[in-house]
């Protein structure tokens, strides 16, 4: 190798590194994705619910939360239709058998890619789960393909909206 290109290697080595590479949707969250992150959420859940959780926060009201990734990554197992995972919520004082007989769902979560055209997330009815801290709400949520998702959760006039991103290496198989 010639003196003149040991000189320019350093140079041309940092150019390369300086140069921001447009966002991988298979790698990380795009600048152009304004997930929802921890900074957003104050809300800190009432007992028996831990104050916070390895890898995930906390986020809504006392009325209507569920937690997320603090990445603001989506993960989730891949099916035939998209990518789907369980999706727990909590309200204050809710029972299992709080919206038995009720008019009307109890909650409700729907949710839109922002960043471009996809067909709407697939959720199913409510159900209930029993975990540690006791009862919750629980959805299966499918977002039919990568990108950016705006997602909200309803109960009863309480809302919790969220965004998130969904790799599109983020789906195991089955």
């Amino acid at each position: 190798m010639n003196i003149e290109r040991c000189f320019f290697l350093p140079f041309l080595l940092l150019a390369l590194l300086s140069q921001r590479a447009p966002a991988d949707p298979a790698v990380g969250v795009p600048d152009t994705c304004p997930v929802t992150r921890p900074a957003d959420s104050s809300f800190v859940p009432p007992p028996p619910h831990p104050a916070k959780t390895p890898g995930r926060f906390w986020l809504g009201t006392d009325a209507l939360w569920t937690s997320l990734d603090e990445g603001g990554i989506w993960k989730g197992i891949s099916s035939a239709t998209g990518t789907r995972n369980k999706f727990w919520w909590w309200r204050k004082g809710w029972r299992w058998d709080d919206d038995l007989g009720a008019r009307g769902p109890g909650l409700v979560v729907a949710g839109h890619r922002i960043d471009g055209e996809a067909p709407p997330a697939r959720a199913s009815p409510a159900t209930n789960g029993s975990l540690s801290t006791g009862w919750a709400m629980l959805v299966m949520l499918e977002l039919p393909t990568w990108g950016c998702w705006e997602i909200v959760g309803s109960y009863r006039g309480e809302y919790v909206s969220m965004v998130v991103w969904l790799p599109a290496n983020a789906a195991q198989r089955e």
